[in-house]
């Protein structure tokens, strides 16, 4: 059996909430890094790219484990937006530290990845008996 894509799209979708909707090739990206950075740590997951669906069943530790590691490819993007956003300097316009957004989003980042790492060591089949 088969697993769409839209399936994990929704999992990244309920990690934060956004007025603004993502473009889908943009959501595509995250999803490839997302199938990357997946198989990298711990197996693969068969995305076929071009029927946008995964060749087996994804279980929901999957998924949500997928639908995490495109919203940390998000906040990643976010994070070098605020960077830049803040350190904006000019002849006649300086902005910086804006309401502490960049240690803020650096923060969410950082327990991001600590909980994506806690997930990992947890889906990882251990040696000993």
């Amino acid at each position: 059996m088969t697993t769409p894509k839209s399936e994990v799209i929704t999992n990244f979708h309920t990690e934060f909430q956004s007025p603004t909707a993502l473009d889908s090739s943009l959501e595509n990206q995250f999803l490839l890094k997302a199938v990357a950075d997946f198989e990298l740590n711990l197996y693969e997951v068969n995305y076929d790219s071009t029927n946008e669906t995964f060749n087996n069943d994804l279980n929901q530790i999957e998924k949500s484990a997928l639908g995490k590691l495109m919203y940390k490819h998000y906040l990643s993007r976010e994070r070098d937006r605020v960077l830049k956003l803040n350190n904006i300097v000019g002849k006649d316009i300086k902005l910086t530290s804006m309401a502490d957004s960049k240690r803020t989003i650096m923060k969410t980042h950082e327990e991001l990845e600590l909980e994506i790492d806690k997930l990992f060591s947890r889906m990882k089949n251990n040696s000993f008996e």
